[in-house]
């Protein structure tokens, strides 16, 4: 069940927010009465989203933004303050898939991923930040996986799971160097993610995306849950709850919200 207040004169930016995992999050922060502001690269989707929540009474901002350039990022952050007056939360969920074998994989390739992965949140929280000091306070989320903890059943992908590696590990230094400012940070870990346009965006993304290494002989990933994960109501959920000030003493987390994944 939602509630329409708890999230009532908070500003977020969603990174990634036109599809996926960000848009359900920014429909639920907007369900809990936060304000959004959506950075997509894809402009149309970012706006597709902004819209159905004003439809709904929302207040939402659709910015066109690859936060793998810094100046676009400065730019976006600076349209946000501009249309809402403050930024106290983000959500940085942007993210992109790699593959191929550590001998295989092209350093462009590398780079590439840990580029949107992570450099990406960096300069988000980078930029987001100075904003949440001046409001005294601020909770920042970012999307790792289960790859932020484990390879998995996949193998074969070690740029992403590095990256999601240094999603956790950026998440704790926040929470270390800003927990006295009032900024909390933490990290989410999705398993399987219901209605996502991932793997998609990756091939549109980038042709040069080296063929898919063959997988070693292991066993099929298994969840306790046999389904994905919904985006709006639970990994959505998960996210506007750590957004919250329910969430006060929450700082420096990695939380699985994988079904039962990390378990096995």
């Amino acid at each position: 069940m939602t509630d329409p207040t708890r999230l009532s004169g908070k500003v977020t930016v969603v990174t990634g927010g036109g599809s996926g995992l960000g848009k359900g999050a920014a429909l639920r922060i907007a369900e809990e009465g936060g304000m959004v502001a959506i950075f997509d690269k894809r402009l149309a989707l970012a706006t597709e989203v902004a819209d159905e929540i004003s439809a709904h009474g929302g207040e939402a901002l659709a910015v066109e933004c690859d936060v793998a350039v810094e100046k676009e990022v400065e730019a976006a952050v600076s349209a946000t303050v501009d249309r809402f007056g403050t930024i106290t939360g983000l959500l940085a969920n942007a993210g992109t898939a790699g593959s191929g074998w550590v001998h295989e994989t092209r350093l462009e390739d590398w780079q590439f991923v840990l580029g949107v992965n992570l450099t990406g949140a960096f300069l988000c929280s980078k930029h987001c930040i100075p904003h949440m000091l001046a409001a005294g306070s601020g909770s920042i989320v970012m999307t790792a996986s289960i790859a932020g903890s484990v390879v998995g059943a996949g193998g074969s992908a070690a740029s992403y799971t590095v990256s999601k590696h240094g999603l956790i590990g950026l998440a704790k230094h926040i929470a270390v160097d800003y927990g006295e400012q009032g900024i909390r940070a933490n990290a989410i870990q999705p398993a399987l993610i219901s209605d996502s346009n991932l793997g998609k965006h990756v091939m549109e993304d980038r042709e040069r995306t080296v063929t898919p290494a063959a997988k070693l002989p292991r066993p099929k990933a298994w969840l306790p849950i046999r389904r994905a994960g919904h985006n709006k109501d639970e990994y959505g959920a998960t996210v506007a709850f750590l957004l919250s000030d329910e969430s006060g003493y929450i700082t420096g987390a990695a939380i699985p919200v994988d079904g039962g994944y990390l378990a096995t």
